[in-house]
């Protein structure tokens, strides 16, 4: 690391360090600028002293930095849009490091946790995270550690990036398995310590799915005993999310349910199956969309909606607003009203309740308990609410 009384610089001055994006048990995450290239990175240090406790210059660290080599190597032969890119990696000092596309987003942990997702949403984002394990399962790279807090959603285009393939891996290498955080995502095989494959990338994701469509994981939380959640993983079935969720398609229960199969072989075949079920998920909450549109009785044609890509178009126009104006803006509430029409219209009726809401509290906070586009706003959820379709 050079400083030079300039700008903090890493590998050979090529990198220079622009701050601090994150810290696991793993390593840090430091945003930089490749400075002969002019583009934003992400430098993830794998911090091999704490996993390894390797001193530098022991046996032990080198052999921690030949894995890292591999499994950059490896990392880097997935090039798919809904992974991030590895760009490079620098192992010639004590603090090794990947240099990785910069991805300006949030992590899904940040979305779930305590409410459920919007079903497009949660659709969306399902089918992406499969088709970035298919790309990377196609390269004979499995991932291992699939949980929230490795899928980035970018905030431009409201789409996946998955993060820190092979890191799993790495650190089973290397004989650590403390510092991998509670096992909420894991599947039983990798919770007995196996090294998994890709079925186990699947069951991940159907963990991850559960929590979208139901607001928290198939079994405990974030405070539960390790032990107690790999034994959950193993040998007890979770409540199916259709059950305690209303509005669940049955096609996107079955999906989630079959993600999480304790036999490895009685789930998907693979991500590209996966890919395919999130698919017929999407014909059916089109197929929703299109018998509201139509109205009962109505026995013209069927014409494609299109409601998943309005849903998608109007959910960006409401962040470059949010962005541009704020929350309780005039351009911003017609676009919120609109995109929680289009969810409702969609299937989602809870989905539609819970934009309403928000919005209608936005309202009052900014403009007064009886401003118009509040009470237009609580007058739509009490619509959805009563699940009528009645304009």
């Amino acid at each position: 690391m050079s400083e030079a009384n300039g700008p903090v610089t890493v590998g050979d001055g090529r990198y220079e360090l622009i701050g601090h994006l994150g810290s696991g048990g793993m390593g840090d995450v430091l945003e930089a600028r490749d400075v002969r290239l002019n583009r934003r990175v992400a430098l993830k240090f794998l911090g091999a002293g704490r996993l390894t406790g390797a001193a530098p210059g022991s046996e032990r660290f080198a052999r921690a930095r030949e894995l890292f080599v591999r499994e950059g190597h490896t990392m880097a032969r997935v090039d798919h849009t809904y992974v991030a890119t590895i760009y490079d990696c620098d192992v010639g000092g004590d603090d090794p490091f990947i240099v990785m596309e910069h991805v300006d987003g949030r992590p899904l942990a940040e979305y779930v946790g305590s409410d459920p997702l919007l079903l497009e949403q949660t659709v969306r984002w399902s089918g992406q995270i499969a088709e970035g394990l298919a790309a990377a399962h196609r390269e004979g790279v499995v991932h291992r550690d699939i949980k929230p807090a490795n899928i980035l959603i970018t905030h431009d285009s409201s789409e996946v990036r998955i993060i820190d393939f092979g890191l799993a891996r790495f650190a089973d290498a290397t004989e650590s398995h403390t510092d991998m955080g509670t096992p909420l995502y894991r599947s039983p095989e990798r919770c007995r310590f196996e090294s998994g494959d890709e079925r186990s990338d699947l069951y991940s994701l159907g963990c991850v799915m559960y929590e979208m469509v139901t607001g928290w994981p198939p079994f405990g939380d974030r405070r539960s005993d390790a032990a107690a959640l790999a034994k959950a993983h193993q040998h007890q079935l979770p409540v199916r999310p259709g059950q305690q969720v209303p509005d669940v398609p049955e096609a996107l229960d079955d999906l989630v349910m079959s993600l999480l199969a304790k036999n490895p072989a009685d789930r998907p075949r693979n991500a590209r199956a996966v890919v395919r079920a999130v698919q017929e998920v999407e014909r059916v909450l089109e197929a929703v969309a299109e018998t509201r549109r139509r109205g009962p009785g109505d026995d013209s044609p069927q014409i494609d909606a299109g409601i998943t890509e309005r849903i998608r178009g109007t959910e960006k126009r409401v962040r470059r607003l949010l962005l541009q104006f704020g929350a309780a803006h005039v351009e911003t509430c017609a676009a919120r009203a609109e995109l929680a029409e289009l969810t409702g219209e969609s299937g989602d009726e809870r989905g539609a309740v819970e934009l309403y809401e928000r919005l209608g509290r936005d309202c009052q906070r900014h403009y007064g308990p009886h401003d118009r586009r509040a009470l237009d706003a609580f007058e739509n959820m009490t619509r959805w609410t009563e699940g009528g379709y009645e304009m």
